[in-house]
């Protein structure tokens, strides 16, 4: 992906071929079912063939500000992140806010949420999942992926784990302003904090996962005392 356009780059190029297409910037490309697929910022999906060129595989679905693609259960899943930048009284009562403000932290942009949509290729469309199950999902920078709750001791499924690089912190530390970390949001309840929040499941982050970065799990991690 080159600003935000698609490329490709095949065996015994010399250069990366970017792919003329729809102007809508490009958040996200995943490897599923032997496919290259990609989303743009509004939610419509492609597939990217050798030619080069994209084939639509789902329309867009408008709402949120950041699309993501994850492979879970053999279904491809669009999950879409909802920010604000507006006061907190306007976006209902979260937790998480004040997490931000015990940290003297001033917000640039915040997560205040998500939706979650599966793949209909018969109908090139995206249908609203109300309900993960036993999975859990998980939102690098440049990764993810989803995983059975089941697998590992004291976790649940139907939540989403993400790196939250939209809080800005005014406080400095060797020099170096330190703030980014590692949100929970739970699909159920609507509920989205800190990973301190959510001591459980401290051990699915300690060794630190490489899809995380490592200024997110800081924080998260010291909230959690590990």
């Amino acid at each position: 992906m080159c600003l935000e356009k698609l490329a490709m780059f095949k065996s015994g190029d010399k250069k990366w071929t970017v792919i003329d297409d729809l102007p809508s910037p490009y958040d996200d490309v995943i490897l599923f079912d032997g496919q290259f697929y990609a989303v743009d910022s509004t939610g419509r999906a492609v597939i990217v063939d050798s030619s080069p060129s994209v084939n639509l595989v789902a329309h867009s679905v408008f709402g949120g500000d950041k699309k993501f693609l994850v492979e879970s259960c053999a279904e491809l899943l669009l999950v879409d992140m909802y920010l604000s930048t507006g006061p907190e009284e306007d976006l209902g009562s979260y937790e998480y806010f004040e997490f931000y403000d015990e940290f003297d932290c001033y917000m640039i942009e915040r997560t205040i949420r998500f939706k979650v949509f599966k793949l209909d290729q018969e109908g090139q469309k995206w249908v609203e999942v109300k309900s993960l199950g036993d999975q859990m999902l998980f939102l690098g920078d440049n990764c993810a992926f989803s995983a059975s709750a089941s697998d590992f001791t004291e976790c649940k499924g139907n939540c989403i784990f993400f790196t939250d690089h939209f809080l800005s912190s005014n406080r400095e530390e060797d020099g170096v302003f330190k703030g980014h970390g590692i949100g929970v949001f739970d699909l159920e309840t609507g509920s989205i904090g800190p990973l301190a929040n959510y001591p459980d499941y401290s051990n699915l982050f300690w060794p630190p996962p490489a899809w995380v970065s490592s200024s997110a799990l800081e924080m998260g991690l010291n909230q959690l005392s590990i």
